[in-house]
C-alpha cells in the first residue's frame, strides 16, 4: 500500500543557509530525529559529508495501541547545497516499510525559510493505519518544534 503526506513551517528571521546546515547535516541530525517524540537509540553509521547514514528506533502503537512495537529504522540522507534539498531514504522491517522524504528549503521575503517536506512510501496493510495517520501527525509534531534547533540565535 502506497502513501504520500506533506507539510511546511516558516523558520522567521532564520536565514536560508543556517536552517539548511541545522536540518540536513551530520552534526544536528540526531536532535532532528529526536523532535518527533518517538525516536530512540540513535546511532550514526557514516558521514562522508553530504551523504550521511544512520540507524535509530521508532516505538509505534498498533490496533489502538493493543500492540506496541519497536522499529529499527536505517537511513541514507544525501543533501544537495545547489539545489537545497535533502533526500532521505529509509528501510524498515526488512525492507517491507519504505519512505523517502524530501526536504526543501526556500528564501522567505522577510529573511526567513520556508521549510517543505513530501513524503511517499509504501507498507504492508497492517501498517497503513499508522503510516498514514501517525506518520503525518509525527511529521507535523516534528516540524513544528524546528524552530527550537535554533534558540541559541538572536533574531
Amino acid at each position: 500500500m502506497k502513501f504520500h503526506f506533506e507539510h511546511q513551517v516558516v523558520l522567521p528571521s532564520i536565514p536560508i543557509d543556517l536552517a539548511f546546515e541545522r536540518l540536513t547535516s551530520a552534526t544536528y541530525v540526531e536532535q532532528v530525529i529526536r523532535l518527533s517524540g518517538i525516536a530512540d537509540e540513535f546511532k550514526l553509521i557514516s558521514d562522508e559529508g553530504d551523504v550521511i547514514r544512520y540507524q535509530f528506533v521508532e516505538h509505534v502503537s498498533l490496533m489502538g495501541g493493543v500492540i506496541k512495537r519497536r522499529l529499527p529504522i536505517t537511513v541514507k540522507q544525501t543533501r544537495d547545497r545547489n539545489k537545497m534539498t535533502l533526500l532521505y531514504e529509509s528501510d524498515l522491517e526488512k525492507g517491507q516499510i519504505i519512505i523517502n522524504k524530501k526536504r526543501s528549503f526556500t528564501s522567505t521575503e522577510d529573511g526567513g525559510t520556508l521549510v517543505s517536506e513530501k513524503v511517499d512510501g509504501e507498507c504492508p496493510m497492517l501498517y497503513q493505519a499508522m503510516s498514514k495517520k501517525e506518520g503525518h501527525k509525527s511529521l507535523i509534531e516534528a516540524m513544528n518544534k524546528y524552530c527550537t534547533l535554533f534558540n541559541d540565535i538572536k533574531t
